[in-house]
C-alpha cells in the first residue's frame, strides 16, 4: 500500500510540472495576442461576442489599424442593427463595397452614428476623433470630463468629454486627446469593449471613486448661470474628529448651535481657483459653502448647517485668475464619515473622499 501512495505520488507531481500553464492561465485565442498583451481580454471578449474576427490564419493583427468600413461593420453587428431596406447614403466611393460592407454603412449612416457626405472614405483608417463620435452617438453616451482637453475642436469637445466621462478612454498626461491619430484594432478592441462592459472602464471621479485630499481637479464647463469657466479645486485639509470641529465653529461665533444628540460636525478646508471666466449672467463668479453637501455612507443627503464656519471660510467672489481656500462645515452622524459632493447633480459634479 506504501508502494502504491508512493507511486500515486510521482504521477501526480509529474503531471502537474507538466501542465502548470493549461492549470493556471487559458492559451490565447490568437497567435500574435500573447498572454501577458496588454489588450488580451478586450479582444477576446469582442471577439467572443462575434463583434470583432481574427484572420484565417489564426492571427488578429493587433497594430494594424482600423478601417472606417471595418468600424461600421463591427458597430453594426455590436447594435444588432436591421441592415435590410436601408436607404442609399449616397457615397460615391462605397458601390464596389462587397454586400455586408455596404449595408453596414448605410445602416450607420441611417442611424446618425456617421455623418452623411460626398464621400465615405471606407479603406480610410479610422481616426480617434471619429471614434469618438460614432461610438458617443451609436450608445447615447453622456458625460462631462472634469480634466481639461486641450487639442480637440468645440465641435469634438461634447464627444470626446463624454467617452472620458464614462471611463473608455483616457486623455493623455499633457491634457491632449489626439484626435487625429489613427485607432488601431487593439486599441479599438479596447474602447468598444469599455463601452459593453463597465467592468473593463478606467476610473474616473464619482461617487465610487471619489477624489483624495490633496487630489487636484481641473474642471472646465458651462451653464446657464455662469457662462463658460474652467477652475481647479482640491481638498486640502479634514478635520473628522467631532469635538475638534465643533470646538472651531464654537470659537468662530459664540452663537453657533452646538450639535444634537447622535450628530457631530465635521470640517472640510477647499482650495478654488477660478483659471478662466466668461459670464453670462454675471461679471464675477460667487463661490460659497451651499455648493457642497455631505452624502452618508447610506447615500442620504444631509442637510446644509447654518453655522459661521472658521476662517479662513471659502466664500469670495472671483474673477479670473482668482484663488481662495477655506473651511466648510458639515453636520452629520456620529459614527459617519461620509462623502462629500460639489455642484451636486449639475455637469461639473465632483466628490470628494475624506479618509
Amino acid at each position: 500500500m506504501k508502494k502504491l501512495y508512493s507511486c500515486l505520488s510521482v504521477f501526480l507531481l509529474f503531471s502537474f510540472l507538466l501542465l502548470p500553464a493549461a492549470m493556471t492561465e487559458a492559451k490565447s485565442k490568437f497567435k500574435d495576442v500573447p498572454n501577458d498583451f496588454w489588450a488580451k481580454s478586450e479582444i477576446e471578449f469582442l471577439s467572443s461576442k462575434g463583434i470583432i474576427k481574427g484572420f484565417p490564419n489564426g492571427t488578429f493583427q493587433p497594430n494594424q489599424p482600423v478601417k472606417r468600413v471595418q468600424a461600421a461593420i463591427m458597430i453594426t453587428r455590436a447594435l444588432g442593427l436591421d441592415t435590410s431596406n436601408r436607404p442609399n447614403p449616397g457615397f460615391k466611393d462605397i458601390k464596389n463595397l462587397d454586400k455586408e460592407a455596404y449595408n453596414a454603412i448605410a445602416a450607420v449612416v441611417d442611424e446618425g452614428i456617421f455623418p452623411k457626405g460626398q464621400t465615405f472614405r471606407p479603406h480610410e483608417a479610422l481616426s480617434r476623433a471619429d471614434m469618438a463620435m460614432a461610438l458617443v452617438k451609436a450608445y447615447g453616451l453622456k458625460g462631462t470630463y472634469h480634466k481639461p482637453i486641450i487639442d480637440v475642436s468645440k465641435d469634438l469637445y461634447p464627444y470626446v468629454s463624454a467617452l472620458a466621462a464614462n471611463g473608455i478612454t483616457k486623455i493623455y498626461q499633457d491634457g491632449t486627446f489626439k484626435p487625429n491619430n489613427t485607432v488601431t484594432r487593439a486599441h479599438f478592441s479596447v474602447f468598444f469593449a469599455r463601452v459593453l462592459e463597465p467592468s473593463f472602464r478606467v476610473p474616473v471621479n464619482s461617487k465610487e471613486n471619489p477624489a483624495k485630499l490633496g487630489e487636484p481637479l481641473v474642471v472646465e464647463t458651462d451653464n446657464f448661470l455662469y457662462g463658460r469657466h474652467k477652475y481647479e479645486i482640491e481638498l486640502t485639509d479634514v478635520i473628522t474628529d467631532g469635538e475638534q470641529a465643533w470646538q472651531m465653529i464654537q470659537d468662530a461665533n459664540m452663537f453657533n448651535e452646538e450639535p444634537p444628540v447622535g450628530k457631530k460636525y465635521i470640517l472640510a478646508k477647499f482650495r478654488f481657483h477660478l483659471l478662466e471666466f466668461t459670464g453670462k449672467t454675471f461679471s464675477s463668479y460667487d463661490l460659497n459653502s451651499a455648493a457642497f453637501e455631505a452624502v452618508s455612507k447610506n447615500g442620504v443627503v444631509y442637510d446644509i448647517p447654518f453655522v459661521v464656519e472658521p476662517e479662513p471660510r471659502l466664500s469670495a467672489n472671483l474673477y479670473k485668475g482668482g484663488e481662495v481656500e477655506g473651511w466648510v462645515a458639515f453636520l452629520v452622524n456620529t459614527n459617519d464619515t461620509p462623502l462629500i459632493v460639489w455642484q451636486r447633480e449639475w455637469d461639473d459634479e465632483l466628490w470628494f473622499s475624506l479618509n
